[in-house]
């Protein structure tokens, strides 16, 4: 995906975890990004005030301190409405913590554990989105991430976690990054 020269490339990464952390910095980091990483919403929140307009934010909902995820993020889009944002999780989606209804968009979910390439083919589509909802991967994007995009989850491994065997619709192993 190209963006426009004049568009900045900085991407807020708001995660407490911090080989999850090193991991998506260093990927974003290697696609290309400027990345800021911070560990607290409210660390979130004093950091996008300095920096002013950002490319997308990639937020976890469970964090240490006040504020959780979907805090960060409806405080972010109050001065950056359509502000792109990943949202990584290890809550299941239908989980009352997962809930990420009146957040508003371009918004997708990738769960915890993942891969790599999902993480960036996420960011891509929810770049892609900025009308409001998040583009759905093309045609060209592994059939792994094109699943993980329609099923809302993405499986796999992060920082050396351990994780059953991910399926797709038809119950067949995918294969781990």
């Amino acid at each position: 995906m190209s963006l426009p020269a004049t568009q900045p490339l900085t991407v807020l990464v708001v995660e407490d975890q911090a080989l999850i952390a090193m991991l998506i910095e260093a990927t974003l980091r290697d696609s290309g990004y400027e990345v800021i990483l911070v560990s607290t919403g409210e660390e979130a929140l004093a950091r996008a005030r300095s920096i002013g307009q950002l490319l997308a934010v990639v937020a976890d909902l469970h964090l240490f301190g006040d504020l959780n995820g979907q805090a960060v993020i409806r405080s972010l889009r109050r001065t950056q409405p359509e502000l792109p944002v990943v949202v990584v999780t290890g809550f299941h989606p239908e989980a009352p913590e997962a809930d990420l209804r009146g957040l508003g968009g371009p918004t997708i979910r990738l769960g915890k554990p993942f891969v790599v390439e999902d993480l960036v083919a996420s960011l891509e589509g929810v770049l892609a989105g900025r009308n409001g909802r998040a583009a759905e991967p093309s045609a060209e994007l592994p059939r792994r991430a094109r699943k993980a995009w329609q099923l809302g989850r993405c499986a796999g491994l992060a920082a050396g976690a351990a994780a059953s065997p991910a399926q797709d619709d038809e119950g067949q192993s995918l294969p781990q990054a």
